[in-house]
């Protein structure tokens, strides 16, 4: 074989080669979807319903799971972002799970309004009427570990002196704490989420105290009752896929808020309800944040962390300088 033929089949050699490297480059292998876990309740299905129904186009594939185990899901690796609330953030950051938290999820402050979600309700003919006459009473509580029910209880050692020892917590989930109330099993009750927001609009209770309010009134922000958190392993490995989600998310959220009446109908013929009752809630109680912890609101977060190891929770704080991150 010639020299010159040598050479141009060379050439050729090379042009195929690179011709394939070439399109490897511009066809990257593909990434899995990223796994989005979050509650499944109203607030939830403003930010979700938009992505799920191709309302919002991502620009990365995701997988969301809509699931009250959101936290024991986000502990248990199974998801790359998903929301925790806030006391068991703490408790997963002592455990030493891989996830640091960067946004606020769920606010205790409406679209619109800040009137709270945290309360505790007694009977109309009750004999209660403010936090002091909580003293020596059985109490009811949605979970033992909840963000409301630590904010609560530390809340009412430090401003009132009345220690979980000196009242009956009764541990009931939240639906089944207004008929406990009814009945006179409980004689006052800690209620949240659609729960508390249904029991403030009947004219069977009286409201003893409004937590989130006095927690506001104390820390500067209305109570941050879960936060988006993020898997480290995912965010170190595919931050530019984590930067894109939460713009997802961001873009899922404004157009979720923008077309409230139509999800509250969807979310009412599904689940019951009235639509009204549920745009309601979400301007006037409860909405999802998703605002970045910045030093002005990470306090409040703080603060949730040092109650959860006051109650002997946790016996370490999370660092802020290591639990929180920019995204």
């Amino acid at each position: 074989m010639s020299v010159n033929r040598r050479l141009i089949l060379l050439a050729v050699v090379l042009v195929i080669v690179a011709g394939g490297i070439g399109i490897f480059i511009q066809n990257p292998e593909p990434q899995p979807p990223v796994r989005i876990v979050t509650g499944p309740f109203f607030a939830h299905q403003i930010l979700t319903y938009p992505l799920e129904n191709e309302l919002v186009k991502p620009q990365t594939e995701v997988v969301i799971e809509n699931t009250v185990n959101h936290n024991e899901h986000m502990m248990a690796g199974g998801g790359d972002i998903g929301e925790m609330s806030t006391a068991a953030f703490a408790i997963a950051y002592e455990k030493g799970i891989p996830l640091k938290a960067a946004y606020i999820y769920i606010s205790h402050h409406g679209l619109n309004s800040g009137e709270g979600v945290a309360r505790v309700y007694a009977r109309k003919d009750s004999d209660i009427f403010t936090p002091e006459d909580l003293k020596g009473k059985k109490v009811g509580v949605p979970g033992l570990k909840t963000t409301s029910t630590t904010i609560f209880l530390e809340m009412l050692r430090r401003e009132y002196g009345i220690s979980e020892e000196d009242i009956e917590l009764v541990d009931k989930a939240p639906p089944l704490l207004p008929t406990l109330l009814d009945s006179g099993d409980i004689d006052a009750s800690l209620m949240l989420g659609d729960v508390s927001v249904k029991t403030y609009y009947s004219d069977k209770y009286r409201v003893i105290w409004n937590v989130d309010e006095a927690f506001k009134d104390e820390y500067g922000e209305y109570t941050p009752a879960s936060l988006l958190v993020v898997n480290s392993d995912f965010f170190e490995t595919h931050q530019d896929q984590a930067e894109a989600v939460i713009n997802d998310l961001i873009q899922s959220k404004a157009y979720g808020e923008a077309h409230m009446d139509e999800i509250c109908a969807w979310y009412a013929e599904e689940f019951g309800g009235t639509a009204d009752y549920y745009k309601t809630a979400y301007c006037n109680h409860y909405s999802v944040s998703l605002t970045p912890i910045t030093d002005q609101n990470k306090g409040a977060a703080m603060a949730i962390f040092e109650f959860t190891k006051a109650r002997g929770i946790i016996a370490e704080v999370p660092d802020p300088e290591d639990a929180f991150v920019s995204i």
